[in-house]
């Protein structure tokens, strides 16, 4: 990822329905606020830089759409990786290349507990099914009705596998957010 050499990535990763775009929504605004703010003192990032925000899946596809590369013109890349998003293997190898190549590289792991994510993706299935990804999410939702136990065990093995491929990285900053320190508005899902 000849685009990314002298960039600083900031990861921001969590399963779906953890509040990863809502939390990207607050650190990419140029309104003031204050949450933001500490993110990026947390981080040391400069909030003056040029930022930008693509998915990791984005970054897959550079070729077939190259319009995403103009995000990668900015001094400053959020990348947005849905810890259980299909393809993990390919994404996973995209984040070891970025790391390999860019100026330096932050992660901000959003963490929801399992039985807040839960609720969120209840509410995602019940209101919207139609726009539901069949991703790893939707297995391990649709265990805990049935099982949640394993459905928990599951869950956490995200969070761990997550841990180890930033352990491999070699992050230049990590950043452990609980949902609950987030200033979270709920989303209403349209109806219809």
């Amino acid at each position: 990822m000849k685009q990314l050499v002298d960039k600083e990535i900031v990861i921001v990763a969590g399963p779906s329905a953890s509040g990863k775009s809502h939390l990207l929504q607050q650190l990419m605004t140029k309104k003031t606020n204050t949450f933001r703010d500490t993110i990026y003192r947390a981080l040391n990032i400069d909030p003056q830089k040029p930022r930008s925000c693509i998915a990791i899946g984005a970054l897959a596809k550079l070729k077939k759409k190259p319009e995403h590369s103009n995000k990668l013109k900015k001094e400053i890349i959020f990348i947005h990786f849905d810890t259980t998003s299909r393809r993990q293997n390919k994404k996973r190898k995209i984040l070891l290349s970025i790391a390999k190549n860019c100026k330096n590289i932050k992660a901000l792991t959003l963490h929801t507990d399992f039985e807040t994510w839960r609720s969120r993706m209840k509410e995602r299935v019940e209101s919207n099914s139609e726009k539901i990804p069949l991703n790893n999410a939707l297995g391990i939702y649709n265990l805990s009705k049935y099982i949640p136990f394993f459905a928990k065990r599951r869950y956490d093995l995200i969070y761990q596998n997550w841990d180890l491929l930033i352990k491999e990285i070699g992050l230049d900053a990590q950043l452990l957010l609980k949902n609950d320190e987030i200033p979270f508005k709920s989303k209403k899902w349209d109806l219809q």
